[in-house]
């Protein structure tokens, strides 16, 4: 069955409440309540951006350059990434596939993808078909009636691989790390592991950014973000669509031309 859109029902943002893994064993399975987790899905894009416990208590909002070894160790166990979601309707159920193109870490041995099951409206279940995983998600308020989905234009005019989604008020900014990974990494590699391996070039593989926020009043605040400087700031920001195939963003001091990959809104203009 070829995928379709994502349904109204999956959209928006959602906040992780808890993960279980190793869900077959016979003992409690581990869990996680702690981390700051949020999934943006517009109806073909997402973005989702997973801070652990650890990494928010010891969390410095300073450049990575004036971050200390340690410091810079705790940040590479964040998890961030954007892409295509495919959505498949089954006679057993909804999956969904997310295909990243950003990626905070290196590359999984398996597909990210999910069983989708509601529990209320604004409360499903996802569990793991190519890990042993359950995850209980939220939809947070405000996050649903408009969605859009813009990829960066470099200098050469081509896609620079960044992307800017909303979801109701809410913004994820996503931009790739410039470090390409090593050739020949083995499969299933951590950032952790990369950085232990080549850690004289630590700062390149952690200068990846995916960035989340609320949009009020003008500005755009970002809450969190793996980059920590950028954690409480505020940006002026507007956001215009051209054409069909163009939207202008400015945002602080700055006016850039993106390609608009999904605007499902009833205006030209996205109001913060």
């Amino acid at each position: 069955m070829r995928a379709q859109a994502v349904p109204d029902d999956l959209r928006g943002v959602w906040q992780r409440t808890l993960q279980q893994t190793d869900t077959d064993t016979a003992t409690p399975p581990p869990s996680d309540s702690s981390s700051w987790v949020r999934w943006l899905q517009t109806s073909s894009w997402h973005g989702d951006l997973r801070v652990t416990q650890q990494t928010l208590s010891d969390r410095m909002a300073r450049p990575l350059a004036e971050l200390s070894a340690p410091q810079l160790a705790v940040l590479a166990q964040q998890q961030g990434f954007a892409g295509i979601t495919q959505f498949e309707a089954l006679p057993e159920g909804q999956i969904c596939t997310w295909l990243r193109r950003v990626d905070y870490q290196p590359p999984g041995l398996q597909p990210d993808a999910g069983w989708m099951m509601f529990e209320q409206a604004d409360r499903l279940i996802e569990i793991g078909v190519h890990a042993d995983y359950n995850e209980v998600w939220v939809r947070l308020p405000d996050s649903v009636g408009r969605y859009v989905a813009l990829a960066g234009i470099g200098d050469d005019g081509q896609d620079n691989g960044v992307r800017l989604l909303i979801a109701g008020v809410y913004m994820m900014l996503v931009r790739p790390r410039r470090q390409r990974w090593p050739r020949g990494m083995t499969p299933g590699y951590t950032l952790s592991d990369v950085m232990l391996t080549f850690p004289e070039q630590a700062l390149a593989w952690l200068d990846c950014e995916v960035s989340f926020g609320r949009l009020q009043q003008g500005l755009w605040h970002v809450e969190r973000s793996t980059l920590p400087e950028r954690e409480g700031q505020h940006w002026p920001l507007s956001l215009h669509r051209v054409d069909q195939a163009r939207a202008r963003l400015r945002l602080a001091d700055r006016s850039t031309d993106w390609q608009v990959l999904e605007w499902t809104c009833d205006t030209d203009s996205v109001s913060p």
